[in-house]
C-alpha cells in the first residue's frame, strides 16, 4: 500500500472520521437523511488490481431515511484526474451490487450507493463528473438519454479547499491533518509554506494521541514527502511548526529513521510489484475471462514474491483456483 493510501485509510476507515467528511461534502438534505450513527466500514475493495496504483477505496454501510445504503469513498491520487472515472465507478458499483445479491440471493431490489471521490491532484478535477458526459451523441440526440444509465460523482477537490475551509470541517485533528497532507504532499516546501496555519491542529494531535500512533503516521508521511532532505532539517521545520514535536521526535528518531529506510526499500520494489500485478491480471483474464472481485482483491494485497510465483503458475494452471494454491 502506498503512502497516500495508508494515510487515507488510517484516517478515514474510522467511522467517526468518515462521518465528519460526509457532513462536510454531502448535500445538506442527504447528510440529514443519512444516519451517521449506523456508519460501518465494509472490509472489501472493489478497485481493479491494475488500478490500485491510482485509486484506493473504502466502502461503508449506513441507513438513509430508515433504509440500508452504502457510501463509497475513492481516493484519486494521480497528477491528472481520471477521464474515465465515471465508467470505472460504474464497474465498481456493479461489483458492490453483485456482492450484495450473492449474499442475499432472494433480494429483488438494490441499495442506493453514494460515491465520493476525494481528489488531491494539484490542478483540480477537470474530468467528467456524470456518466452521460462520457457517452457520445447524447447532446445531439437527447432522446437517447433516457436509455443510457446516468449518475453523478461527488468530488471532494482538496486543491480548492484553503486552510481555513479544511480546518472548519467537523473532524478530529488527525483526519484534518491527513487532508492537509494529501492536498500539499507533492512538495515539502508547500507543506512548509502552510505549516504555521496548522500549528494548532498539529499541537492538538500530539496532545490527543498518547500512544503516538497517528503522530508516527504523520511524521513518516512527511519524511517520505521530504525525500532526500536531511532529517535534521526536516526535524527543525517540524519543531518550528509545533514546538510540541520537540517532545515527541527524539524518542521516535530511531524508529522513524528505520521506517524511512523501509519505506525507501518498499518504494524501490513498488515498480516491480505494479508490473507483476498488471502482468498477472492480464494473463488471468486472457486465460479465464472476467475475474471475481475476491481474486482482484487478493492480487492487490499480494507481495512481489507471491505475484512472481503466480505469474509462473498461470501459464499451466487448469483453473484460477490452481494459480493461487499454496
Amino acid at each position: 500500500m502506498g503512502d497516500h493510501d495508508s494515510l487515507f485509510k488510517r484516517a478515514f476507515s474510522v467511522p467517526a472520521h468518515a462521518a465528519g467528511e460526509l457532513r462536510s461534502v454531502l448535500p445538506e438534505a442527504i447528510a440529514k437523511a443519512l444516519d451517521l450513527a449506523t456508519l460501518k466500514v465494509e472490509p472489501t475493495s472493489f478497485v481493479d488490481a491494475e488500478m490500485a496504483h491510482r485509486h484506493t477505496d473504502l466502502l461503508f454501510s449506513a441507513s438513509i431515511s430508515g433504509r440500508p445504503s452504502y457510501v463509497y469513498f475513492l481516493l484519486e491520487h494521480q497528477s491528472e484526474p481520471d477521464a474515465l472515472m465515471p465508467f470505472r465507478v460504474l464497474v465498481y458499483l456493479q461489483r458492490i451490487w453483485a456482492e450484495l445479491l450473492r449474499a442475499e440471493p432472494k433480494r429483488k431490489t438494490l441499495q442506493p450507493i453514494i460515491t465520493i471521490v476525494v481528489h488531491h491532484g494539484e490542478q483540480g478535477w477537470t474530468a467528467p463528473r456524470r456518466f452521460h458526459d462520457l457517452v457520445d451523441g447524447l447532446k445531439e440526440s437527447p432522446e437517447l438519454a433516457r436509455f443510457v444509465p446516468d449518475f453523478e460523482l461527488l468530488i471532494d477537490d482538496l486543491v480548492l479547499q484553503d486552510d481555513e475551509a479544511l480546518q472548519r470541517r467537523p473532524l478530529e485533528p488527525f483526519p484534518k491533518i491527513a487532508l492537509w497532507l494529501l492536498r500539499d504532499a507533492r512538495s515539502f516546501e508547500v507543506l512548509v509554506k502552510h505549516r504555521i496555519a496548522w500549528t494548532t491542529e498539529v499541537t492538538r494531535l500530539v496532545q490527543s494521541d498518547p500512544r503516538g500512533e497517528d503522530v508516527r503516521t504523520v511524521l513518516r508521511y512527511i519524511l517520505r514527502v521530504a525525500g532526500e532532505m536531511p532529517y535534521e532539517l526536516v526535524r527543525q521545520r517540524l519543531v518550528e511548526t509545533a514546538p510540541v514535536f520537540e517532545e515527541v521526535m527524539p524518542s521516535m528518531e530511531q524508529l522513524i529513521e528505520k521506517g524511512v529506510e523501509k519505506g525507501r526499500q518498499e518504494g524501490r520494489q513498488e515498480g516491480v510489484r505494479d508490473t507483476l500485478m498488471r502482468t498477472l491480471t492480464r494473463l488471468l483474464r486472457a486465460r479465464f475471462g472476467t475475474l471475481e472481485p475476491a481474486v482482484e482483491d487478493r492480487i492487490g494485497r499480494a507481495s512481489p514474491d507471491e505475484l512472481d510465483r503466480w505469474v509462473e503458475r498461470v501459464i499451466v494452471a487448469p483453473s484460477v483456483e490452481d494459480v493461487f494454491k499454496d
